[in-house]
């Protein structure tokens, strides 16, 4: 009897303690479902902190954060840490729902990822030189196999101009004032927003400068070419946004007519303030350096160029790619490269590049990647209190270190 009623104890606990699991299990996916469907509401608006309609301060600061579906808890400490604080108007989203291809990362396989690493590392004659430099630096198979998600990561890398277009499709329909700088940045990267304010407040926003968390630069004897490690994030003027929503016709070039709805948004409004010309812009695209004439149509701006030339060709028919027809770019070049040849930023400012044509991405304090990294290049998941940028930060770090700043500057925060 003894044992018999030990048995039952037990069976009865182990009942209990499955039913609480489960409980606390429903609770939390119930909880977790609510959170996501918040956060899928903000994928479609901006956030807007005070929760009345959007208005402009002295010092704005709009961001861009490049996600995923699978990742959704990077967003949500993002939005409710650096994000919160006073300079930043509208927290904007990214993730595979953007993208012209969502089901990315479902319809394609590891050997699709093999095929495109394979397609693009291939050289052909009459390749422009940076475009022969790229493809001998597109990942590796090796490389790529032993990434977390390979899939995903490749997938990812046309999410930035989805995420764009996003941005611009807001500014469009809200003919909200373009921000005094857009910071575009992966789901994982904190930025210390009071100090950016300092470090960006005094400064001519509506001069064209675009500068990079970390730059990273080729070898200037083998290409002139410089693009942003993305994780660490790109800075916008509202000057160089002026000239990404600049159209442009070219007669000769462009197929029919863009077709675009005309609202009388600001990118409308304001782009006769750029010095950029539409004939500097054709010249460039004449040269066609990376394949992106084929994507061009009359009366397309950068942002909606940069879109098609990144989402037209799908991963899933690498098969059917042509020498004519592919994309074969991170999406850190596609950047760094419509950045510093179709000049959306003003050249550097370092006298020891003065005379390097295509010189146009600036670095953030200096902080670049040549032969070793410098500033914040070394913040990849050593993040240390008070910096100012910090790749691969965790979420946990993010809350403390947000924390820490909002007992120094209550003021400067929501």
């Amino acid at each position: 009897m003894g044992l018999k009623r030990v048995a039952c104890v037990f069976a009865t606990f182990m009942i209990f303690s499955i039913f609480a699991t489960w409980e606390l299990h429903r609770r939390a996916s119930s909880e977790l479902d609510g959170y996501i469907r918040n956060l899928n509401k903000s994928n479609d608006a901006p956030h807007d902190h005070t929760g009345a309609v959007i208005s402009s301060a002295s010092f704005t600061v709009d961001i861009l954060s490049v996600a995923s579906v699978n990742q959704q808890y990077l967003l949500h400490a993002q939005q409710t840490t650096f994000a919160t604080h006073k300079s930043v108007r509208n927290f904007f989203n990214a993730t595979e729902t953007d993208d012209a291809d969502p089901f990315c990362h479902a319809n394609i396989t590891f050997q699709h990822v093999d095929s495109v690493s394979k397609f693009c590392r291939k050289r052909h004659h009459g390749m422009s030189p940076v475009l022969r430099y790229l493809s001998g630096q597109y990942a590796r198979t090796p490389w790529l196999g032993k990434k977390k998600n390979p899939t995903g990561w490749l997938c990812a890398q046309v999410r930035p101009y989805s995420g764009l277009m996003k941005v611009q499709l807001h500014y469009q329909r809200t003919g909200q004032e373009l921000p005094d700088y857009l910071l575009i940045f992966d789901d994982d990267t904190y930025y210390n927003m009071e100090k950016f304010q300092m470090n960006f407040a005094s400064f001519d926003s509506s001069i064209e400068k675009v500068y990079a968390g970390c730059l990273v630069r080729a070898p200037l004897h083998m290409v002139n070419f410089t693009f942003p490690f993305g994780g660490f994030g790109s800075i916008l003027s509202k000057g160089a946004l002026v000239r990404l929503f600049r159209r442009h016709q070219c007669p000769g070039l462009g197929g029919g007519n863009y077709i675009y709805i005309n609202d009388g948004s600001i990118n409308d409004k304001e782009s006769l303030l750029t010095e950029d010309s539409s004939a500097d812009f054709c010249s460039r695209l004449e040269q066609d350096n990376v394949g992106e004439l084929k994507y061009f149509t009359n009366g397309m701006n950068l942002v909606e160029l940069m879109y098609k030339y990144t989402n037209t060709e799908k991963y899933r028919d690498v098969n059917k790619w042509t020498r004519d027809s592919h994309f074969c770019m991170h999406s850190d070049w596609v950047l760094g490269y419509f950045v510093n040849y179709y000049n959306v930023s003003t050249h550097v400012t370092e006298p020891k590049f003065k005379n390097v044509p295509h010189a146009r991405f600036e670095s953030y304090k200096k902080s670049e990647i040549y032969r070793r990294g410098t500033g914040f290049c070394r913040n990849d998941a050593r993040c240390e209190k008070d910096t100012d940028i910090c790749h691969r930060a965790t979420p946990e770090w993010m809350e403390m270190e947000t924390a820490r700043l909002k007992l120094m500057a209550p003021d400067s925060f929501q």
